[in-house]
């Protein structure tokens, strides 16, 4: 048995060594057999050689183009489908009807002032006329002025909803915003008349865009916001409210005034009155005329003239000639336009018309202290206007002392004054100084255009359900969402209640404000379906319900 041992033992030995060898080559067998059966990255499945330029193990990682990305985005696929609607309807209206819109009166003025010296308006700022003659110098040609507007449409469009897009929130929420300017023919119609508006809107949108920009960003954002501010009255006098908006938004941008928010407040402002007052001195110095326009106090006064009764209050000397014997209950509803245009208006009888400087001496200061004296003494009745004007904004038809509702407006802005012929015999004149060698106009028909503005049209319920919106909003959203909010909501006010508070309600000043209004109530609605969410949950959850009955109970 002892001698049997050892060669029992080396043989068990040797066999188990020989087992784990085996054991090992197997091991790196499989290793090596999955590490071939694993997806090579860069290399062709083929055993063909690569083609030239093609990719290689070597080769560095390739970056994900932006179109496939974009694709897959739905968000921006809606984007860009609003846009590319809103493409082809800006060439509809090309094609029935250009090269623009020019029944309104306000259009001749512009071209007079892009033909004779540019500072001979009394009473528009002349920011549009510049605009005119340089794209005069481009091409002499009215449907370019047209074209350009449109792109500034799109542009503003894309600027509404990356503004809204760095609020916070869903990033859907900028598509509402966008889509009122792309496809709201409110905006289709405003683009296509050689009108300010188109403009005032665009500046308007890039204005917002820096200001959220500034709030999260540097200052030279702030000092865009400025700039744009600034443009914006060099475009329209009344963007003059614009200026201090964006100013006070970014100083409260972060609740509590800090020093950053002090800094891009006073960049932004210190920029917007840099420009506004480079209009102004470049004005002085050109036509020797003071302020951003010579006749500013008509608009006062074609607000409180059709109510004011001078039994009321004292007129100032000198203006007695102002007041009429007719009691304001037997005058009707008298426009502010026809306070303000008509030539038997006591105003354009004692001062003159206000497209010209009157001779009379003093007669803009005396007309401003007459406004503000009836102002002062019918507060009531100033009041009582003011409501009447709000009204129009759910009910544009409701009776008050503003000017033109939704339908006069576009009837003005396609048939002319007499609302069918469709000639202006003053805005064709200076059309045809400024471009004399403009093909005949085309008119084709307007009817289902003039139909789609009819269904997006922002009034009635919707207007109502906005304006509860934005007066909701501070209290639905916290953080940067509320100040994003806040600014678009206070824009959107502004921009409605301004002209109504100092010369009387038109719908043409309504228009501009759809953007910032959309944005706000966006905003404000997720704010509140985020709040209304799990109260619902919880309240659902806290209702009675019938108790379980056992299976004995039941059987």
């Amino acid at each position: 048995m002892r001698s049997r041992s050892p060669s029992l033992l080396s043989r068990v030995i040797s066999r188990l060594m020989k087992r784990f060898a085996a054991t090992r080559r197997r091991l790196v067998r499989l290793r090596a057999s999955s590490r071939s059966s694993l997806p090579q990255v860069g290399l062709p499945r083929s055993s063909h050689p690569p083609r030239e330029g093609a990719p290689t193990a070597d080769s560095p990682p390739r970056r994900i183009r932006p179109l496939p990305r974009i694709l897959h985005d739905r968000v921006l696929v809606v984007l860009a489908l609003l846009l590319g609607v809103g493409v082809l309807l800006r060439v509809w209206f090309l094609l029935v009807w250009s090269p623009a819109i020019t029944g309104y009166s306000d259009s001749g003025i512009y071209f007079q002032d892009a033909v004779s010296p540019l500072w001979t308006d009394p009473v528009r700022t002349v920011g549009y006329s510049m605009f005119l003659r340089v794209l005069h110098g481009i091409a002499p040609h009215l449907i370019l002025v047209i074209i350009v507007q449109h792109a500034l449409g799109l542009f503003a469009a894309a600027l509404f909803f990356l503004a809204v897009r760095r609020c916070g929130g869903p990033r859907g929420l900028g598509l509402a915003p966008a889509a009122i300017i792309v496809l709201g023919g409110d905006e289709l119609f405003l683009e296509h008349s050689a009108l300010s508006d188109s403009l005032f809107i665009f500046l308007l949108s890039a204005m917002l865009y820096c200001a959220v920009r500034a709030s999260q960003e540097s200052a030279w954002w702030a000092a865009l916001a400025g700039l744009c501010a600034g443009l914006g009255v060099w475009d329209r006098g009344a963007g003059i409210a614009m200026v201090a908006v964006i100013a006070l938004w970014l100083l409260f941008s972060a609740g509590r005034p800090t020093r950053r928010t002090i800094a891009v407040a006073v960049v932004s402002l210190a920029v917007s009155l840099a420009s506004v007052g480079g209009y102004i001195e470049w004005r002085q110095a050109a036509s020797g005329l003071s302020g951003l326009t010579t006749n500013n106090a008509w608009n006062l006064y074609g607000r409180v003239a059709p109510w004011a009764d001078c039994t009321k209050f004292t007129p100032p000397a000198g203006t007695q000639a102002l007041c009429e014997s007719t009691p304001p209950s037997q005058r009707g509803y008298r426009s502010t336009e026809n306070y303000i245009y008509n030539p038997n208006s006591p105003a354009q009888r004692l001062f003159g018309p206000p497209y010209e400087v009157s001779k009379y001496p003093q007669a803009m200061a005396l007309m401003q202290r007459w406004s503000e004296a009836a102002l002062l003494g019918q507060p009531l009745d100033y009041l009582h206007a003011v409501w009447l004007d709000t009204i129009r904004l759910v009910d544009p038809n409701h009776p008050s002392y503003g000017d033109l509702s939704a339908d006069k407006l576009f009837t003005f802005l396609l048939y002319g004054p007499d609302g069918h012929s469709g000639v202006n015999e003053f805005v064709t004149d200076w059309q045809h100084l400024l471009y004399p060698n403009d093909p005949p106009t085309h008119r084709g028909d307007i009817g289902p255009l003039n139909e789609w503005e009819r269904i997006t049209r922002v009034d009635g319920v919707w207007m109502v359900i906005l304006l509860a919106l934005c007066l909701a909003g501070p209290w639905l959203l916290v953080g940067r969402p509320r100040a994003g909010m806040t600014l678009f909501a206070v824009t959107a006010l502004v921009l409605l209640f301004f002209p109504i508070f100092t010369k009387g309600y038109d719908y043409r000043f309504v228009i501009p404000a759809f953007g910032p209004l959309l944005a706000a109530g966006a905003l404000a609605a997720w704010g509140l379906v985020v709040r209304l969410g799990p109260r619902a949950r919880r309240a659902r959850s806290a209702w009675p319900r019938a108790p379980r009955r056992s299976l004995s109970e039941r059987g």
